[in-house]
């Protein structure tokens, strides 16, 4: 029974409205059409602007990988020279020894990439 007098209810409201000035209504829709129409524009304006900012920072994150990049491998190339430079005071041989050794490390690397 509830469910019967929610309907009658809806059917009073509904005459009530129809029974109301025809022109109130459809300026009212109007207004809102309007309304609806202009939040509309300003979330798609919104949206292109943050589809640009994002485009932007994707930019700016590949420019900061590739320099992230380049400054590891000058890092490992600086350390390579660093413990090279530190052990001058060791003899030739040893220094023949350790480059000999990185040449081997160097050619394994070639070897693996060309397989």
């Amino acid at each position: 029974m509830a469910l019967l007098s929610g309907n009658i209810y809806i059917c009073i409201e509904f005459g009530e409205i129809m029974a109301g000035n025809s022109r109130d209504i459809i300026e009212s829709l109007i207004a809102k059409f309007h309304a609806i129409s202009d939040l509309y524009k300003s979330v798609e304006h919104e949206n292109g602007t943050l589809k640009d900012r994002l485009a932007q920072c994707e930019q700016e994150m590949l420019a900061l990988q590739k320099r992230c990049d380049e400054l590891e491998r000058k890092y490992k190339n600086l350390k390579l020279s660093r413990s090279i430079t530190a052990q001058e005071g060791s003899s030739a041989a040893e220094t023949k020894a350790r480059f000999a050794r990185l040449v081997r490390e160097i050619d394994k690397c070639i070897s693996l990439l060309n397989e």
